[in-house]
């Protein structure tokens, strides 16, 4: 498949080599950090997502379906064990990206402290530090640091073994049809079999994978990215726990910074959220609810 928009984000990316880093300023032209480079790589195609904080964004994008997982095969696989060369290998297209531990001691729950980007077969390019700026280096320099490896999926089809914001936003719109699936956002068997019924029910091939003919029909785009998530909870603390369930005694996974915006699966109380494709919990008392227009 000819994956323009992953191409010229890589070619974007190309044109920064040279550019400073600075975590405190990589929002300013031309100014970057690892994962900020990726994110408006991307974003000058179109392909748009929020980065920053201390749990970067653009590092749990292997949880967004616009992006499709080449390593591990489960993400719960994601940081348990790190992949070599013979892993960087199978991410050899341009835009493909390499999630990676460079700190063994960081205490993030998917070991994920860097994102690079590969620029070509042989090379990839990344916000390096400051020391070094945005850089390339060999494609295989990370080997052995690997935790995911991930590929921009522009066909919008959605398949099993996939997780994120569009595939919730199937699991809405098949429930509406009279499905009764739980809203988790990963496409396991349940929702694969959903998917049948429904491709049977309009005569469509049935597959149990979402290309774009099952997409139309339900209605969906393969640009959409959740658009059945439309109400969001607007983080007014300082810095906020998500956590994994509804109260303090739950883990506190990663921290949202005031003035981050999450999807809503549902209302009450602790407000459920989804952060980095998982449903996770943060506490109204210190965020507030805004609804779809």
């Amino acid at each position: 498949m000819n994956n323009r928009i992953a191409a010229d984000a890589a070619a974007w990316a190309l044109s920064k080599v040279g550019c400073p880093y600075s975590q405190e300023k990589r929002n300013q032209d031309d100014v970057f950090d690892c994962s900020s480079l990726v994110a408006r790589a991307y974003a000058a195609q179109g392909k748009r997502w929020r980065y920053g904080g201390s749990v970067p964004r653009s590092n749990q994008e292997v949880y967004d379906d616009d992006f499709e997982l080449l390593w591990p095969e489960k993400y719960s696989e994601i940081g348990r064990k790190f992949g070599g060369a013979d892993v960087l290998e199978r991410a050899n297209q341009p835009g493909d990206l390499q999630f990676l531990c460079t700190d063994f001691g960081t205490s993030r729950s998917n070991r994920i402290t860097h994102v690079a980007m590969v620029a070509d077969a042989k090379n990839i390019v990344h916000a390096r530090g400051k020391a070094y700026g945005v850089c390339v280096n060999r494609i295989s320099h990370y080997a052995g640091k690997v935790c995911a490896v991930a590929r921009f999926n522009p066909a919008g089809t959605l398949r099993a073994g996939m997780k994120g914001w569009r595939t919730l936003a199937l699991q809405q719109k098949l429930n509406a049809l009279g499905a009764s699936l739980e809203m988790d956002g990963e496409y396991g068997n349940e929702t694969a079999g959903a998917v049948k019924a429904f491709q049977l029910a309009r005569n469509l091939p049935a597959t149990g994978e979402v290309d774009r003919a099952t997409l139309e029909a339900l209605g969906l785009t393969a640009a959409d990215s959740g658009s059945g998530i439309e109400n969001v909870v607007r983080i007014t603390g300082d810095t906020v726990n998500v956590r994994r369930g509804p109260g303090t005694d739950y883990e506190s996974i990663a921290i949202a910074h005031k003035g981050d915006t999450l999807p809503v699966v549902v209302a009450d109380g602790w407000q459920p959220v989804l952060f980095g494709g998982e449903i996770r919990w943060v506490s109204m008392k210190y965020a507030s609810l805004e609804l779809a227009k």
